[in-house]
């Protein structure tokens, strides 16, 4: 692997393998800082575009982001792979010892470590190390908003090692040796009180204390020139105990405390930081950069997200790792807003905690929450303080409790969205999602140790899946492996897939902790609305529903599911993921179905479940119809009172729809049909088999029509049954059971002939001669299709009759009739233009360069096969494009382009292999085998 040598603290240098790689200034140079600012983590596209581009984005930023990643890459030639694409993210993958970042952390936490153990000469000399890293200011040949963010923060850090390493060498008795150097520091950091607060403590260990007492007289006169400010307290203190002190005299010298009628408390109110927080690297930059950005202002961030998402985690992790920056101290308040235990807490009450806190005695705080506000701000001002409102209910709880000084900064954490303090009061607010997979990972195996989790590595993956990558789960189940390591891991995993109520294996003794009870509070804050919705969403099957689908389940106008779904997205009980689309987490559907399970009533509950499945009936036969147009094959009759189907406009509509909503379809089909739904169970499974098979999805397709057949033999439907039994046929000789497939469609046979339907005779025919085909049968495969185009006729049924027709003529040409089938395809193309079909047309299209491949007319069957491929691209028909390009391939053999043809073929191939196909796939691969 190509060795690195990377260094930001300076000017921006990178060399691969001893040789300088010029890196373009502008975009590339800021990706490139970006990714190795957060160097073998994953950084999201999102989060470099925004960090690129700001307020002006561009059109299609990730595109241009992605482009410049290419960039970068090239630049980097022979190490072009440490860039990786992580899905919609890139990582940096290097070193320590080839990042100068990266070895100045290590000697840092080396010093910290050293430091502990009371070997203070080798944790200073440590600390040199890690100073000795820095050129000169970081990436300073580098410009721009992000770029000016990053190289505060790092020059901010080196001040903060250099305060660290001359305070150590303080302690050594090395004071005469840093004078000189701490007067040039101050001289070039004026108003940063811990170099004078060195200074003067240096100076005064070396009998200096005049010295020190003007270095505190001329600090004192900057701040006031320059911030309008008196020296902090801390550095006053300093002050009076080097007065006091006088002299420096043998031995150890305790300064007698500062008398003052009003004490100014330095508060430290932080709870204990999670020893074992993982991930959220991107959130972290991201409030390092607010915080960096609000520098001569009162800073606001909010950190939005469900229960158990890990707010108060980051908020509490992250504050201790800025709390030196605030030497006026941190506050800490939990708001107690969506409390399981406790109801909110009111701003009066947490004033008076914060300024006791802040050295206000009880008899002098005001009674009035106004009056409290006044005497709240007056304290803070000229004050470096870090406040932390944990659990709030909504903005007006806390507006209250924002400082208004500048260099005060506030963080607060909510499951609700807080717009409020975004509109109003500047707030940036932060987004906290679910763990990446790989932190999610990281997290349970802190909890289980590595050793273990490499044992039984599958299982751990299950279990994460299982737990929806939600921190509070992962901690829960982490907390139950750990003290039961006599267990083992699968087992857990097991119990995790096979419960029907993941809540027991969650369940805790601490209400704080139980999910259960995390959920409620967010719950029964929830309006009446709002409320029923979320009950309803346990009902749907998932990933995802639309406001129509909403409506149709609450049976109430579209307006009345829209506000109750952004209600719900408001307080983190849903997502909008997408425009228009509502997700929920699998721990918050389990405890929607528990709620709708318990608190409605069982005939609300049947209502619901029928609303819901007429929706889906009545959007994908609509659908279906602009697809396949199959006219008034199917009666799905009326939908149920409330229900509001989706409006499908159009073909490429319908083709949308139906992939969007792909997987919530076969989520309803994989339920047991409810008492007296078995038509409607079978409907639904008709309205999606066409696009099923259409794209060669026979696993689906099987599974579905089982299921199907089952509830329309337990209604002695025998129509449902026919139809049923034919879409399993199909899906059987898709994967190669030509045996199987002939056997279910005679069984189909033997009952349309009992029922005597003109349609359903018709079905089965068309499935008979598509068994025929598989088995190279021309002469049946046309018999069969001539008597399905009659049936079809007497049922009045254009559409079936032309697919059939279709067939014929495809094995007439296989029977060497060119001309006859030739003439057959130009009527069947009048037809499809006719009746507007546009599959119809690809199709005969199909036909027609079939045709003219078997006249030996090369030309003309490359022209119709590319009208066929452009009209099956277009409507995501990939099996056909597929098998279009086998065609194509067969052509260009013919006409002596082997390369051409061996790539069209492998191209085939590839679509086969995903689909399952194994008929084709053996058929295209013998042809690859040719010599």
């Amino acid at each position: 692997m190509p060795h690195l040598d990377v260094r930001l603290l300076g000017p921006l240098e990178l060399r691969v393998d001893g040789t300088p790689c010029a890196v373009p200034r502008g975009n590339t140079a800021t990706v490139l800082s970006i990714l190795l600012d957060d160097a073998n983590s994953v950084v999201p596209l999102e989060s470099i575009v925004r960090a690129v581009y700001g307020l002006d984005i561009p059109q299609d930023p990730e595109t241009q982001v992605q482009n410049t990643v290419g960039v970068l890459r090239r630049k980097l030639g022979a190490a072009r792979d440490r860039v990786e694409t992580v899905g919609r993210a890139y990582r940096f993958r290097i070193d320590t010892a080839e990042l100068d970042t990266l070895r100045c952390r290590a000697n840092e936490d080396r010093a910290r470590a050293l430091r502990a153990e009371g070997r203070l000469d080798e944790a200073v000399a440590a600390l040199r190390e890690a100073l000795g890293e820095w050129r000169g200011p970081a990436l300073a040949n580098l410009s721009g908003p992000t770029v000016d963010a990053v190289r505060r923060r790092y020059d901010e850090h080196r001040l903060a090692l250099l305060e660290r390493r001359i305070d150590l060498d303080l302690e050594l008795g090395r004071a005469a040796e840093v004078v000189d150097e701490l007067r040039q520091i101050v001289a070039v950091h004026g108003t940063r009180q811990r170099f004078t607060a060195l200074l003067m403590r240096a100076l005064h260990l070396c009998g200096r204390t005049a010295e020190a007492l003007e270095a505190y007289a001329a600090l004192r006169e900057r701040l006031a020139d320059e911030l309008g400010a008196d020296p902090d307290q801390g550095l006053r203190d300093l002050h009076t105990a080097i007065l006091r002190d006088g002299p420096p005299t043998p031995g150890p010298a305790v300064p007698a405390a500062a008398e003052t009628p009003f004490p100014r408390r330095v508060p430290a109110m932080l709870p204990r930081a999670n020893t074992r927080f993982t991930g959220r690297a991107s959130q972290l930059r991201v409030l390092d950069g607010v915080l960096e950005m609000s520098a001569g202002a009162a800073g606001l961030a909010v950190i939005t997200g469900m229960g158990g998402v890990g707010k108060t985690a980051l908020a509490v992790s992250w504050a201790h790792r800025v709390a030196h920056r605030f030497p006026d101290g941190q506050l800490y308040f939990n708001l107690r807003g969506f409390d399981p235990l406790a109801p909110g807490t009111d701003a009066a009450t947490v004033l008076g905690e914060a300024l006791a806190a802040l050295g206000v005695e009880a008899h002098q705080l005001p009674a009035g929450l106004d009056e409290r506000i006044g005497l709240y701000r007056t304290v803070l001002a000229g004050r470096s303080l870090l406040v932390v409102l944990d659990n709030a209910k909504d903005a007006a709880q806390v507006r209250p409790l924002l400082p208004v000084a500048p260099g005060s900064f506030t963080l607060v954490t909510s499951r609700d969205r807080l717009t409020g303090l975004d509109a109003t009061e500047g707030a940036d607010i932060v987004p906290l999602d679910l763990l990446s997979d790989a932190d999610a990972w990281a997290l349970l195996v802190r909890r289980i140790g590595m050793d273990r989790a490499i044992d039984e590595e599958r299982a751990v993956l299950r279990i994460v899946a299982s737990c929806g990558r939600l921190p509070l789960a992962l901690t829960l189940i982490g907390a139950w492996a750990a003290a039961h390591p006599q267990f083992s891991l699968s087992s857990l995993a097991d119990r995790l897939d096979s419960t029907t109520n993941v809540f027991r294996v969650l369940s805790t003794a601490d209400p704080a902790a139980d999910p259960r009870s995390v959920f409620a509070c967010s719950y029964q804050a929830l309006g009446s609305r709002a409320a029923r919705a979320f009950r309803l969403f346990g009902l749907h099957p998932g990933p995802d529903l639309t406001v129509p689908a909403m409506a149709s389940l609450m049976g109430a106008p579209a307006a009345d599911a829209e506000a109750a779904l952004q209600e719900l997205a408001d307080v983190h009980l849903a997502d909008q993921h997408r425009e228009g689309r509502y997700t929920m987490h699998d721990l918050l559907r389990s405890y929607a179905a528990e709620r709708f399970r318990d608190e409605v009533a069982a005939p609300d509950r049947d209502a619901a479940e029928a609303r819901l499945v007429d929706y889906y009936i009545h959007s994908a036969h609509a659908a279906d119809q602009r697809l396949t147009f199959h006219g008034g094959t199917i009666d799905v009759g009326e939908p149920a009172p409330g229900t509001t189907p989706e409006p499908v406009p159009d073909m490429p509509a319908a083709a949308s729809w139906f992939a969007t909503e792909y997987e919530v379809l076969l989520g309803l089909l994989r339920r047991e049909a409810v008492p007296g739904g078995d038509r409607r169970f079978w409907l639904l499974a008709w309205c999606v088999s066409g696009y099923m098979l259409d794209r060669s999805l026979g696993v689906d397709l099987m599974e579905v029509q089982t299921a199907a057949f089952a509830a329309a033999e337990r209604s002695g439907d025998g129509f449902g049954q026919v139809i049923s039994l034919g879409y399993l046929s199909a899906a059987t000789m898709l994967h190669g059971d030509q045996e199987e497939g002939g056997r279910l469609i005679d069984r189909a046979m033997a009952i349309a002939d009992d029922i005597d339907q003109p349609w359903a005779k018709g079905f089965v025919s068309f499935g008979l001669s598509v068994h025929a085909a598989r088995e190279d049968d021309d002469a049946n495969a046309v018999k069969y299709a001539q008597d399905a185009t009659v049936y079809f006729l007497e049922a009045g049924d254009r559409i079936w009759s032309y697919r059939s027709s279709w067939v014929v003529g495809w094995h007439i040409a296989r029977l060497g009739l060119v001309d006859e089938a030739l003439a057959h395809y130009e009527q069947l193309m009048a037809l499809s233009l006719e009746v507007g079909a546009p599959l119809a047309v690809a199709h005969t299209h199909l036909g027609l360069g079939y045709v003219a491949h078997l006249g030996d007319r090369c030309d003309d069957a490359l022209r119709h096969y590319a009208h066929a491929r452009e009209g099956f691209n277009e409507y995501g028909q990939e099996s056909s494009a597929a098998y279009t390009d086998e065609l194509v391939g067969d052509v260009l053999d013919a006409m002596r382009d082997k390369a051409g043809a061996q790539g069209l073929w492998r191209t085939a191939e590839a679509v086969y292999v995903r689909y399952r196909a194994t008929r084709e796939l053996a058929r295209v691969r013998e042809k690859l085998a040719r010599p």
